[in-house]
């Protein structure tokens, strides 16, 4: 069901509902979520109530019945609130039923294993920043680790980049890429990062396309130092655009024209077999 057709609720020229149709009760408690996802210690009453820009009397009503829900714990110790154990129950859902992550796993799995990198699925979200929500492990010792459930700011280098290369309608545009520079990132495909996050950590790129053309997912590779060159990026550089283009087609995405086409893809097996 798209948004144009949720019942009940009148919608804009976009097929978006408009704003007095929204629950207020639900923005607040999505805004007390995002703000503990935020904190990984928790937070208290009070300062939840300051970063939602809640009355504390509405604060404290809001989080006890989110607490009933499960989907908020609170600790009598520290007086401290966090994430609930039902919202782990709907994350594993969540994944589980987006089709661009379904498809793009077995690509995941078959690069982890090839390159020894890690390899994680990062999903834009509507506030403007990115989120990881999958993840193959690399199998290196010594090996970048992070979580699923990691946030990503809107400048973070590499997927920054890849979202200003293919902007998506009501997103945020970002104005610290020249022209030319996103020119070269199109006519690549892919974008590496080699140091900006920190000096050790390399990292390359590709987007996946939904049904307008737009990323709805970024594939990521992350390797230290050697592990990760602009030469070794180089000769995956094919297989990464032809799994973009394979990974967006299997979910119905629509690949923008100036996307490139690899004359062929290295000679590394294939990723299905």
């Amino acid at each position: 069901m798209t948004k144009a057709e949720v019942p009940g609720g009148a919608t804009d020229e976009r097929g978006e509902q408009s704003s007095e149709q929204l629950v207020p009760a639900v923005s607040r408690a999505t805004r007390v979520l995002e703000t503990l996802v935020q904190q990984s210690s928790g937070a208290t009453l009070t300062e939840l109530a300051k970063r939602c820009a809640l009355a504390k009397s509405t604060a404290s009503v809001l989080l006890r019945t989110m607490v009933v829900e499960g989907l908020v714990v609170y600790d009598q110790e520290t007086r401290r609130y966090n994430l609930g154990p039902l919202l782990v129950e709907f994350g594993v859902a969540a994944i589980a039923r987006t089709s661009a992550v379904a498809a793009s796993r077995t690509y995941m799995e078959w690069l982890a294993e090839r390159t020894e990198l890690a390899c994680l699925a990062i999903q834009p979200m509507p506030d403007g920043h990115f989120t990881a929500i999958a993840k193959i492990e690399s199998r290196k010792a010594v090996k970048v680790t992070i979580e699923v459930g990691a946030r990503f700011a809107r400048d973070t280098p590499l997927i920054s980049r890849l979202a200003a290369a293919w902007p998506s309608r009501g997103r945020p545009e970002l104005d610290e890429y020249s022209a030319d520079e996103l020119e070269q990132l199109r006519a690549q495909g892919y974008g590496a990062v080699y140091g900006e996050y920190r000096p050790e950590l390399n990292v390359v790129g590709v987007p996946v396309f939904d049904r307008d053309g737009e990323p709805c997912l970024f594939i990521a590779l992350l390797g230290i130092g050697d592990d990760l060159t602009a030469e070794g990026v180089a000769g995956i550089a094919d297989y990464l655009v032809t799994a973009s283009r394979e990974i967006s087609s299997h979910i119905g995405g629509r690949i923008p024209e100036d996307f490139p086409t690899p004359v062929g893809t290295p000679d590394l097996g294939d990723p299905r077999g």
